[in-house]
């Protein structure tokens, strides 16, 4: 009767041993391993309080003008939460990605990528945001206030599902809430209603007339150009007025920043260093950056954001500020890691030379 050692060769030890050598040494790799503050670490830490601040103002004002917190929807109770639908939501979106946003350390990652381009005091960057991701507008504003970066900040109203997308509570009350009470001091160069055309052509006309009035009210210049060429071309003027900026910073997905037909998931998130390593032909401002050779950090899909960043999809409940995976260094034991290696080559070197043949001599006649 077959067993299951049938076809079993005695070299075939070797190859298991070899296996099971560098998987247990895999697992162990922790206990030879050491922790040091990754860099930038007090900025990172400041930057992430500054967030947690700001989103803490929000909140304080949300409830200040008697809006309930929905305990099902924003679990956390973080106030960065929106609705599921209104007259001036844009798309759908993904409640736990929103959730996951939240995280102030999200703001170190900003100055993490920041740093990475180069960004020094008094630099200039361009700073797009969408009312989709409003906690991570915030963690972008809070790392250009803490490294001192001049921040020259479009933002479009529109926003989906779960986003600023509330008439009652936009993102232009929780930037006068953060202003008011945050040492976050930056302001918005202008404001679009997003959404389609980027002039809220999608939105209920009640609430466009609504958000158009609040725009005026606030005294923030309205880009309304449905044309997508000199949409672009506008905000441009806008971002290099002073000179070229150091960086461009896209947070959310809304028209001007990609295009119409803009594949953001050809966008790997985080840094951009050139148009080669983005989708090819990328439209909007994302492309018009990367003509001009100043790198993009892409702020959008957020599950591979929190891998980025070294931080949990959807926590229960949000990390407090410093303890996410960016704020350290992990140091690996290379002798240990030599080590391994060897002793599993010579197990793989043991097997294949077991399975050389053998050179048969044949008897004289």
């Amino acid at each position: 009767m077959a067993t299951w050692t049938q076809g079993f060769e005695r070299r075939d030890g070797l190859l298991i041993a070899a296996a099971v050598t560098l998987y247990v040494g895999y697992l162990c790799l922790g206990h030879f391993s050491s922790e040091s503050p990754s860099p930038w670490y007090e900025k990172k830490l400041a930057a992430s309080r500054l967030a947690q601040q700001g989103m803490a103002a929000v909140k304080r004002e949300k409830r200040a003008r008697g809006i309930s917190i929905d305990r099902v929807s924003d679990v956390n109770e973080t106030g960065m939460i929106g609705i599921r639908y209104s007259g001036m939501t844009t798309t759908l979106g993904v409640l736990e990605a929103k959730r996951t946003s939240t995280q102030p350390d999200f703001a170190a990652l900003a100055v993490d990528l920041l740093q990475q381009c180069g960004a020094q005091d008094g630099d200039r960057i361009a700073v797009n945001l969408s009312g989709s991701f409003p906690a991570l507008g915030i963690s972008v504003l809070s790392a250009a206030q803490v490294m001192h970066l001049r921040a020259v900040v479009i933002a479009s109203l529109g926003a989906s599902m779960w986003g600023a997308n509330d008439p009652r509570f936009t993102w232009l009350d929780m930037v006068q809430a953060i202003h008011d009470t945050t040492e976050i001091r930056t302001q918005m160069a202008a404001v679009s209603l997003g959404g389609a055309g980027d002039a809220g052509h999608d939105m209920d006309d009640e609430i466009r007339e609504q958000l158009r009035a609040h725009i005026k009210a606030s005294a923030i210049p309205l880009i309304e150009e449905v044309d997508f060429e000199s949409n672009i071309a506008q905000r441009m003027a806008l971002y290099l007025a002073g000179g070229t900026p150091v960086c461009f910073v896209n947070v959310g997905g809304n028209l001007a920043s990609g295009g119409a037909k803009g594949d953001y998931g050809a966008l790997h998130p985080g840094l951009i260093g050139s148009q080669a390593a983005s989708s090819a032909g990328t439209a909007g401002l994302i492309g018009a950056f990367l003509e001009r050779k100043v790198p993009v950090i892409h702020l959008l899909d957020m599950k591979a954001l929190a891998l980025l960043a070294g931080l949990p999809y959807d926590p229960v409940p949000v990390p407090e500020p410093g303890s996410g995976g960016i704020f350290r260094s992990q140091h690996y034991n290379r002798a240990y890691i030599i080590a391994l290696l060897a002793v599993a080559a010579s197990l793989l070197a043991a097997y294949v030379g077991m399975g050389r043949p053998r050179k048969i001599v044949s008897p004289m006649r």
